[in-house]
């Protein structure tokens, strides 16, 4: 072993203080990490409750623990802004050191060779990890799944379907996710088709049955949150954690995965090339892979986790309902390419449908 381990401490200072501590009895004073004392991490986050947490949880701490700054950009609608980060790529200048990114998103960033490649050995949480959730480019972490939040004082029966959506008893009582509305498609076409795909003219027939129950469009996961807590919606489509925190919170709210079929998706961590610090992006990424920073995830928000240290009380198991790689087989799948390839052509049927 060298004599100066790779956080700038020497062996011989690290091992007088933990003979100082055990001789005492006194818990070991926080050591500031020298190695990387002043750099600034640049990271996008998400809006709402999740966004706190991760700041709560993942950030600060790390930032303390390493003396560093990271400096926060929050993403719009859970999705980072890939234009805008193509063309900072792209003049190698991108304003951030790592980006949580959709599966879409990911697929549109390795297709343009926007990010930096992480090997395996690189990251030694990797190891905890399920290896289906660990991407070329960074772990796919939040796994989050994608079904229909209600309210439980307005509506009385559980409401088991997407479909239930369309019930006249609803007028102006719903709400689609604006931010991504490539999965609202997907979901109208369960409906009517009993499959996500193809997008075409008899998905928006089916949109257009809903319009007269729909209250709004939400673009972001801080306003679907708002919409619930204040009753001015009573069915939308939403994600689990942000449900049940919600619930947990007093709001009358409650999560089904409706029997069409439920989305569930996890966003990959990744670095983006010509990122100023990657090397303190890595070693962020392995301290957020870390068990106890992912069951705090998944204790408080209900998220499910990549890491197979992680355990689940049976409560929470049902609230995070992706517990391991084999309940992914209940899911929809997605076809992520393809609906890359389409996205532009959905995005204009889906803004003249809102046009009409």
């Amino acid at each position: 072993m060298t004599d100066r381990m790779n956080n700038g401490l020497t062996r011989r200072v690290v091992l007088k203080a933990l003979a100082g501590s055990a001789a005492t009895g006194l818990a070991m004073p926080a050591i500031v990490n020298r190695a990387y004392a002043n750099e600034t991490l640049v990271v996008y986050n998400f809006d709402g409750i999740i966004g706190k947490f991760i700041k709560e949880n993942w950030i600060d701490p790390f930032a303390k623990s390493e003396g560093v700054r990271i400096d926060v950009l929050t993403m719009q609608g859970s999705s980072p802004p890939m234009a805008k980060i193509k063309a900072q790529v792209d003049a190698g200048r991108p304003d951030a050191d790592v980006i949580p990114m959709q599966l879409t998103d990911y697929t549109f960033a390795v297709r343009n060779n926007l990010l930096m490649p992480i090997g395996r050995d690189e990251i030694p949480e990797y190891a905890n990890l399920f290896p289906e959730f660990v991407t070329d480019h960074g772990p796919g972490l939040i796994l989050w799944c994608y079904g229909l939040a209600y309210n439980t004082k307005h509506i009385a029966e559980r409401p088991k379907q997407w479909k239930e959506m369309w019930n006249p008893a609803y007028k102006g009582k719903v709400a689609l996710n604006e931010a991504l509305f490539e999965q609202a498609l997907q979901m109208v076409n369960l409906v009517a088709k009993g499959k996500p795909t193809p997008v075409d003219k008899e998905t928006f027939a089916e949109l257009d049955k809903l319009r007269p129950n729909l209250a709004t469009l939400w673009t972001t996961g801080a306003q679907a949150e708002q919409l619930l807590r204040t009753e001015e919606v009573w069915l939308t489509p939403c994600w689990n954690g942000r449900v049940f925190t919600l619930q947990d919170n007093g709001v009358p709210v409650d999560f089904v995965t409706p029997e069409e079929g439920f989305f569930v998706r996890y966003d990959p961590y990744c670095i983006p090339r010509g990122a100023k610090n990657p090397a303190l992006a890595k070693r962020w990424i392995n301290y957020i892979c870390n068990a106890d920073r992912q069951k705090g995830l998944a204790d408080q928000l209900f998220q499910g986790t990549p890491n197979m240290k992680v355990s689940y009380t049976p409560d929470i198991a049902k609230r995070v309902v992706i517990t391991k790689p084999e309940d992914l087989k209940l899911a929809v799948k997605e076809d992520y390419g393809a609906i890359l390839d389409h996205l532009g052509e959905w995005r204009r049927m889906w803004d003249a449908w809102k046009q009409g």
